[in-house]
């Protein structure tokens, strides 16, 4: 289904930020600087009607089902952010576009809302409160917005949802005092819409045993808390139990027995993609000269301390690189992450904001930003992966993460190939030991631990390699925890080895490198814990690294099927007419004193004439009209310093050479318009300070 959103009046969808010193209340965009409606708060709004008509008896065993309940159940639909109509076209068209000054977020957002003064006044004297002038910045009615919603549970039927959203009328701040006056509406989608394909392969092309990659593409924000549960933080990861946890409910309680029930099946966790490839931890043992900067060519020499002869670092001061991720060429990977701010109003509804009383509260979510893909794989024999590939590719819209039925967790999640488990075998002495993933351990005791002696007698009993020793450890510690959506019951925390420890392997027998080379140690490797990774030496320590490649960028101005650039060029233009304006008049300006005798009232002429006036040849008329021989002169030469067929040709030149090409939309009158408003507002500000000099003197 589709929800519609149109704004029949201004509205403010508060984002908890100001900008700067001068928007005191800002709305919501996202990176482009496009405005959005946050779901929460849409499915905050639908809610408020259902309830309202729940207290006219009008669905009242309904509501906790449709929309569920804190803690015990979910709710029967999903919604998504409301976007302006054609957005992936204009997202799509700005980042094509090369000028980053052009396209900055505020002036994508300006094209799109504008501020708003309000203050208080005292009741009692009737005037503006001291300290209480405030800006506001809304989103310009007559925009419409669109969102996913998607009827997930068979228990009911939407028609209650649909008669809630038709009862929304006003969202947002201020919705009491004229902002916010929405028109809603739910619809079906056209029928001839394409299913998502989630499987890129044959079902035949799988092999006994099959090494799945799988991608995940965020499509909106996702959330991935840590294991301590704080919402105010998010893993930079997707781990693979969230991947578990979404073929188990598309298999229902029956199938994933069946599942689990055969060989043991790993998901690993999902990592940042460099373009296609999977990234990994960095190893922590990687370290660089303190306050080394990347060259040039965006390249960084650092040192693999398990490599190092202390004579190579011998009076330098080193400290870690600090690399999250990276990929096989040394190019390395940063997840990008994101903060929002929410509310939750209280009880009396009445009361139409957080109080952070009567079950209100402010706080915030943090989650991986969108438009980022994830990389992991899936091991499984014959029969577990055809029961994976038969569930996903039933699969519609896919959500994951916390609060993924509102705003967060939308993503494009496909296997994208099938490749037969061949082990390559070769005995080494000495090896590279990397966690790609946090190893969970237990001892002889059933206890568990973070003794790397432990993680060393698993690597012996998988090797067979009794004299095997883990050597020169650089190691970091984590929290492993979690939460069981079916026992409703928080998993036990634990501390386990980080991801990116790394350790040297050293055996004089010699050990076989493909035994433990992406492979899993300890326990829950189910859920991708315990990921190896294994490499013979380098012949040096030196490792160079690379900054994160930079997506390619085409021409500016070669599509626009939006207008959205258009729309830019042609604020571009009207900025570069203000700065013509300011700078032409301050190399003509009048300084003879004789000259600048009754200017105040010359100012004052030209500003009435300005509001009668069309075009600039009519304004000549009148000043010419001018009876007074001295307002006459005075009024002649000071619009004969800007003219505005000037202005726009200087403008025009300089707008070529930034952007190649630009055709001006303003007609003749609309430049007359727009030239003398910013020149008569630099007339009045001259007039005023050339007024206090005068005092002055």
């Amino acid at each position: 289904m589709k929800l519609t959103i149109k704004l029949l009046s201004d509205l403010c969808t508060y984002s908890g930020d100001t900008y700067n010193s001068v928007v005191d209340t800002d709305v919501v965009y996202d990176e482009n600087g496009i405005p959005y409606i946050p779901a929460k708060r849409i499915k905050g709004c639908i809610r408020e009607a259902a309830e309202e008509m729940a207290d006219l008896g009008i669905g009242t065993s309904q509501i906790d089902e449709i929309f569920g309940k804190e803690g015990n159940q979910n709710s029967a639909f999903s919604l998504s952010n409301a976007y302006i109509e054609k957005y992936s076209q204009v997202v799509e068209t700005l980042q094509k576009c090369k000028h980053t000054g052009l396209k900055s977020p505020q002036n994508v957002l300006n094209r799109y809302t504008y501020m708003r003064t309000q203050t208080a006044v005292d009741p009692e004297t009737g005037v503006a409160k001291d300290n209480s002038l405030r800006r506001i910045r809304v989103v310009k009615k007559g925009l419409t917005f669109t969102a996913e919603c998607n009827w997930t549970k068979r228990v009911s039927e939407p028609k209650i949802l649909e008669q809630a959203v038709s009862l929304v009328k006003h969202m947002g701040m201020a919705r009491t005092r004229g902002l916010g006056l929405v028109e809603m509406k739910l619809s079906e989608k056209a029928g001839n819409q394409q299913k998502n394909c989630h499987v890129l392969f044959k079902v035949d092309q799988l092999g006994e045993q099959n090494r799945i990659p799988y991608t995940i593409r965020l499509k909106s924000a996702m959330i991935c808390k840590s294991a301590q549960g704080n919402q105010a933080v998010t893993e930079d990861y997707v781990a693979g139990s969230k991947v578990l946890g979404l073929i188990a409910g598309a298999l229902k309680p029956e199938g994933y027995e069946k599942l689990m029930a055969a060989d043991e099946l790993i998901v690993s966790n999902a990592y940042i993609a460099n373009g296609k490839e999977r990234c990994v931890p960095g190893r922590i043992s990687l370290q660089k000269v303190k306050d080394q900067r990347y060259d040039e060519n965006g390249e960084m020499r650092i040192k693999d301390m398990l490599l190092t002869d202390p004579a190579e670092i011998k009076g330098k001061q080193m400290a870690p690189a600090n690399i999250r991720y990276m990929d096989q060429s040394g190019r390395i990977a940063d997840v990008e992450t994101e903060i929002s701010y929410h509310h939750q109003r209280p009880s009396d509804k009445s009361v139409g904001r957080a109080t952070g009383l009567d079950g209100s509260s402010f706080y915030q979510l943090a989650a991986i930003s969108p438009n980022q893909s994830f990389k992991g794989f899936i091991y499984a024999d014959k029969e577990q992966a055809q029961q994976i590939l038969q569930a996903v590719e039933a699969m519609d819209e896919i959500r994951m993460g916390y609060g993924r039925s509102s705003e967060f967790g939308a993503v494009d999640f496909t296997l994208d190939s099938v490749e037969q488990i061949k082990e390559e075998h070769k005995t080494v002495k000495k090896a590279v030991l990397t966690l790609g993933a946090d190893v969970l351990l237990y001892n002889d005791q059933g206890m568990l631990t973070t003794d790397i002696r432990v993680l060393e007698k698993n690597l012996r009993e998988m090797t067979g390699t009794k004299d095997l020793c883990l050597e020169k450890p650089y190691i970091q510690f984590s929290t492993i925890g979690g939460y069981n959506v079916t026992w409703q019951r928080r998993k036990p925390a634990a501390y386990a080895l980080a991801k990116g420890s790394s350790f040297l392997l050293e055996s004089e027998q010699g050990f076989d490198i493909g035994l433990l080379n992406e492979k899993f140690a300890g326990e829950r490797v189910f859920e991708g814990y315990g990921e190896l990774l294994v490499k013979e030496p380098a012949n040096t320590s030196d490792v160079i690294v690379k900054k994160m490649q930079e997506a390619g960028k085409t021409e500016a101005m070669q599509e626009d099927p939006t207008g959205i650039l258009r729309e830019l060029l042609q604020d571009e233009f009207e900025k570069q007419i203000k700065m013509a304006v300011r700078e032409t008049f301050e190399k003509r300006k009048p300084t003879d004193e004789k000259k600048l005798d009754g200017l105040n009232a010359a100012v004052a002429k030209l500003r009435v004439l300005f509001r009668t006036e069309h075009t600039y040849e009519d304004m000549e008329k009148e000043v010419a009209g001018i009876e007074k021989e001295s307002k006459n002169s005075l009024c002649k030469y000071l619009i004969d310093i800007v003219k505005p067929s000037e202005i726009g040709k200087l403008a025009q030149e300089r707008m070529g050479k930034e952007f190649g090409s630009f055709d001006n939309e303003l007609s003749e009158e609309q430049l007359f318009q727009k030239v003398y408003n910013d020149y008569l507002a630099e007339l009045k500000y001259f007039a005023k300070t050339h007024q206090k000099k005068g005092d002055g003197k």
